[in-house]
């Protein structure tokens, strides 16, 4: 009885030990899996970090997103609670998007920028052209303001040489003595 006594505790004890490493593999075998959005959140910061755009355009966002990354990373690491690191992988994602929005923001600012300053460009240039064609016109009508004074002025010539002419005329007919005006006036009588 002795021998089947024994033979029964060992039995049990065996049957035991192994219950209890059972037990052991299915406690560890129950920590739970590593919550998808927080490799979601992970890949999402990983790409904006290497959009240029996003790390020279908006950096302390990006900042920002890393350290919400890491918060939910240290929190699974520590508490392997699935919820909280669910949630703080979500704002980790937000922050992420707010960074893209960032960089969106100030690509859109720095082109808004250029337009202005192209804008600017164009009516500089339209001002200039049309400030050349007045200028043109200006030219053009002082050109025919003096070519109207030369004409006027060869015109006042004309006039005062057929008036010094005839002013001539004049003073020679009265100073000519009246006999020789009635031989002028005979002669101009025979000539026709």
């Amino acid at each position: 009885m002795r021998r089947v006594t024994r033979e029964y505790m060992l039995l049990c004890l065996a049957s035991g030990t192994i219950a209890g490493m059972s037990l052991v593999g299915l406690g560890c075998s129950s920590t739970p899996l590593r919550p998808v959005e927080l490799d979601q959140a992970r890949m999402a910061y990983a790409q904006a970090q290497d959009d240029p755009q996003v790390a020279t355009r908006a950096p302390v966002a990006l900042r920002e997103a890393e350290e919400a990354v890491r918060r939910a990373e240290q929190t699974w690491d520590k508490e392997k609670d699935v919820r909280e690191v669910q949630n703080l992988a979500a704002v980790a994602e937000r922050r992420v998007m707010l960074a893209r929005a960032a960089a969106e923001k100030k690509l859109a600012e720095v082109d808004m920028e250029e337009l202005g300053a192209a804008r600017e460009r164009v009516l500089l240039d339209a001002r200039t052209r049309e400030a050349k064609r007045a200028q043109e016109a200006a030219e053009r009508a002082q050109e025919q303001a003096e070519r109207a004074q030369r004409e006027a002025d060869q015109a006042y010539q004309q006039v005062r040489s057929i008036t010094t002419q005839t002013t001539q005329t004049q003073v020679e007919q009265e100073v000519t003595p009246p006999k020789a005006k009635a031989k002028l006036s005979r002669r101009g009588r025979a000539v026709r």
